[in-house]
């Protein structure tokens, strides 16, 4: 070890500063001694008990409140501030101990509390995985790492049995622990425990003496529990973003499931039911020609709502712009839609096109479409993949998406 880090120990730096102050008041007491004691007459009886007793005084009164001060301001400066005596300050610290905190400023603090040259830091993330941090010679970074978890999960079932530290001596007769020590580097870890569960490690390169591991337990147990508070908050974040999309999704579904359903001359058409993952539009294209597009998609409710009212975005705004009408246009616009939300579950579509306010032409994606005359509910009126014209002779017809009865369209 070089003269250099041990002049950065954590340790020596607070020995240095207590002892520097310690001898500067005692200076300072028999300098003032002697300056009173110089000022006070040869002839007056107990001149060296006055002499002292208005010492006292001073040094209680005046040099003791700036020593007090001094030391804490050093303390303040050059140390730790989550180990100062004093309280203030300490509450301070501890208020602004969150992940970040421990990253930057507690974890350095630890490696030099300890008197070792480096150090490494494993956070436990939701995934079970670790965040591993280096810190040496004042320079910090994480370190990438890949496949080590399951080597981790064994060295924390291994720390379970070493709440205050573990050294890489007692892991001889356990080659593959020792393995782990040896690949972080290290000769001493502590774990972050809080209610019998480790939440990270502070792993390094050399053994503490007893005072420094009590200090590091310390800072060990409010580690653990920054790291447990910072996860619970990342788990109601989650779940506040998933609720709020679910009751977006649900207004957005009740909006879409609002249908108006056109008067079209010489048709009478109905709705049969509401569902939740069944979308039906009616719009108009050019020369006024009624379409209408039928759309079922399996999945959570909110993805479902989510997604519907995007494809009805993209159709509106084409509209728009005239740039679709054919039933090709339509196909691409929902299929595309659908492929670029990586959907995986069952999901189908249909569109249909009002010819002369009378006979009605159908296209059908997926198997979970049904169309038939409901005078002959045997006879299926249109087959997947193809444009099926249905005759006005054939009315009223009925849609049935997955087995239950959709639409109605009849004469008037």
């Amino acid at each position: 070890m070089n003269f250099f880090s041990i002049l950065t120990g954590y340790q020596l730096k607070r020995f240095l500063i207590v002892g520097t102050i310690r001898a500067v008041f005692v200076i300072l007491s028999f300098l003032t001694y002697k300056i009173l004691l110089s000022q006070i007459p040869f002839d007056i009886r107990f001149r060296y008990e006055i002499g002292m007793v208005s010492t006292l005084t001073i040094c209680i009164l005046l040099y003791l409140p700036i020593v007090e001060k001094s030391l804490l301001f050093l303390k303040n400066k050059f140390l730790s501030e989550y180990l100062v005596e004093d309280s203030y300050t300490s509450r301070l610290a501890y208020k602004r101990f969150d992940l970040n905190s421990l990253i930057q400023s507690v974890f350095p603090d630890m490696v030099k509390i300890s008197g070792a040259n480096s150090g490494r830091l494993g956070i436990l993330k939701e995934d079970r995985s670790f965040d591993i941090y280096n810190y040496k010679r004042g320079r910090q970074k994480k370190i990438p790492r890949k496949g080590e978890n399951s080597e981790l999960n064994k060295l924390i079932e291994y720390l379970l049995k070493y709440k205050n530290g573990a050294s890489i001596s007692e892991t001889l007769s356990l080659p593959e622990i020792n393995s782990i020590f040896v690949s972080l580097r290290a000769d001493f870890i502590i774990p972050f425990l809080f209610r019998e569960k480790i939440f990270g490690f502070l792993a390094i390169s050399s053994i503490p003496d007893l005072e420094a591991q009590k200090q590091l337990a310390l800072l060990s147990s409010q580690s653990a529990l920054v790291i447990h508070n910072k996860n619970l908050s990342l788990q109601i974040v989650e779940n506040i973003k998933y609720k709020q999309e679910n009751e977006s999704a649900i207004r957005i579904q009740n909006l879409l499931q609002k249908v108006k359903i056109p008067k079209i001359q010489n048709l009478d058409i109905s709705l049969l039911m509401n569902d939740f993952y069944t979308l039906i539009e009616f719009y108009q294209v050019e020369d006024k020609i009624w379409q209408f597009i039928i759309i079922s998609s399996g999945g959570p409710e909110r993805s479902a709502g989510l997604l519907h009212s995007h494809i009805l975005g993209k159709l509106y705004a084409k509209l728009g712009y005239l740039k679709v009408s054919s039933f090709v246009e339509i196909k691409t616009l929902i299929q595309s839609a659908f492929e670029k939300s990586n959907w995986k579950d069952k999901y189908g579509y249909l569109i249909g096109k009002i010819i002369d306010d009378s006979d009605i032409e159908i296209l059908v994606e997926g198997n979970i479409f049904k169309v038939y005359s409901e005078i002959n509910p045997n006879k299926p009126l249109i087959s997947m993949g193809w444009k099926n014209l249905i005759a006005a002779y054939q009315f009223p017809i009925i849609i049935e998406v997955k087995g239950n009865k959709f639409l109605r369209i009849g004469k008037t």
